[in-house]
């Protein structure tokens, strides 16, 4: 039995891809709805799914026991590059129960699309760990560890997907934003945020990163301001999203990916 642990961005399409070309049975490919994804994410979801029912595999879409609204009033904060508790509540939780329903045995390989020239951080990544603390002691592999660029977005193109180029938007604002991700957020993720912030009374975002903004909506006009003046070092840079979250909780979980 292998499990992809899909969150349907470039990375996710490559692997489910290079799953069906291997000829791979009994696949179950799993998502998960945080609650708190951007409100166009939900067609790509729909497109990924029929592609993984193509491929007959198997399509589970499982939900956070709570959302990731829920979760930060119940927490009392948001999560920051500090203290990055999210995706080991949003998805850890889930597709643990879910897993341990499935494969009480823990034979299953979970299966991730990780790739070494992705981030600076798996320069060094295995194809596999064999005992994965993060899924219940179960085997994780890395089919496309080696697999360079031209070769990644290849599979994307016999899945007959786009290349997004950016991370997948399960999570919309996630607290690893590069200013190019405030950049495209739509009107409708600004207001919930702000909605959230109001609740809590808080910000989601350090101000001291945007030159003391405070809430979202003048995060993301600061950072418009900075793109405009040709001042903003993310927008030029070559920096992967893969590099924020390498360390985070998100990264066992491919979260952007």
């Amino acid at each position: 039995m292998y499990v992809i642990n899909a969150n349907y961005g470039d990375a996710s399409i490559a692997v489910i891809q290079w799953a069906y070309e291997q000829k791979l049975e009994d696949v179950y490919v799993v998502s998960i709805d945080t609650g708190w994804a951007a409100p166009e994410w939900q067609q790509r979801v729909n497109q990924a799914e029929e592609l993984v029912k193509q491929c007959q595999f198997n399509v589970v879409r499982l939900h956070s026991k709570l959302t990731f609204a829920e979760l930060v009033k119940e927490r009392g904060s948001f999560p920051n590059k500090q203290f990055q508790w999210c995706a080991g509540f949003l998805k850890g939780l889930a597709i643990i129960e879910w897993l341990d329903k499935i494969d009480p045995a823990c034979e299953a390989t979970i299966i991730l699309g990780k790739r070494r020239v992705s981030s600076r951080a798996y320069q060094n990544l295995p194809e596999y760990i064999e005992l994965s603390e993060r899924y219940g002691d179960r085997r994780v592999w890395h089919p496309l560890y080696l697999l360079e660029n031209g070769e990644h977005d290849a599979l994307i193109q016999h899945a007959g997907f786009e290349l997004l180029g950016r991370r997948s938007l399960e999570c919309d604002p996630c607290i690893h934003n590069m200013d190019t991700d405030f950049l495209r957020m739509q009107q409708e993720t600004i207001e919930h945020t702000a909605k959230l912030e109001a609740d809590m009374d808080k910000p989601m975002f350090a101000a001291e990163r945007y030159a003391d903004s405070i809430g979202i909506k003048n995060v993301v006009n600061y950072v418009k301001q900075q793109h405009e003046k040709n001042a903003t070092d993310n927008i030029k840079s070559n920096k992967s999203f893969q590099d924020a979250f390498n360390m985070g909780c998100g990264d066992p979980f491919g979260c952007g990916e």
